[in-house]
């Protein structure tokens, strides 16, 4: 993993040039500003097979811009809703990366539903967290106000589909157009880092 994102870095630090990455094809322009600050987001759902298969990129976009890259989970669907109230609680405990794990795997791997707080519970408690600090970080202002920014962000970004990533609220990264890459990770994370500069 430490090799890998060697190579990531390394590949970010060269030179990029406006040729390297087309609008139209790795990229779209959704609006006329972009935010005040530099930000990556990716919408995903645990639902979504192409979110889970796309962990390790997510996760090396992370690495790469600790600061501005933040996911954010649709909120379209009771369960949906359920879902993204979970993962917010799980930022609160700072355990977003083993819960997160753990909600894939049992959805992807295990083929099982999460259908009720109860569920959620199970996981928060092989993970750590008692039944009772559960409880109150599902009620807790800061999830009610991370859910409501998750739902504010998908209306506003128009998101209808998973995993999407927008970069400076500016820039939708077009997956499609790095199908010819020669490695699809490096470039779509390098392609982000580029796009912030714009």
């Amino acid at each position: 993993m430490k090799k890998l994102l060697f190579v990531l870095v390394a590949l970010m630090m060269l030179p990029v040039t406006a040729q390297e990455f087309k609008e139209g094809v790795h990229y779209e322009v959704i609006a006329e500003e972009g935010t005040a600050k530099p930000e990556i987001k990716e919408f995903f759902s645990f639902y979504c097979i192409h979110c889970y298969r796309f962990e390790p990129i997510a996760a090396a976009m992370k690495d790469a811009y600790p600061k501005a890259f933040e996911k954010s989970h649709i909120v379209s669907h009771p369960t949906l809703e359920l879902m993204a109230r979970g993962f917010a609680a799980a930022k609160l405990f700072k355990k977003e990366e083993p819960i997160s794990q753990a909600f894939y795997e049992r959805i992807h791997a295990q083929k099982k539903q999460i259908n009720t707080e109860e569920d959620l519970k199970a996981i928060f408690h092989v993970n750590g967290v008692s039944a009772d600090k559960f409880e109150k970080a599902m009620k807790h202002p800061l999830v009610e106000k991370q859910l409501n920014d998750m739902d504010r962000d998908m209306r506003a970004y128009n998101i209808n589909a998973t995993p999407t990533f927008i970069v400076n609220g500016k820039y939708r990264l077009k997956t499609e157009g790095f199908r010819d890459s020669e490695d699809f990770m490096a470039d779509f994370v390098k392609a982000a880092g580029y796009l912030m500069e714009m």
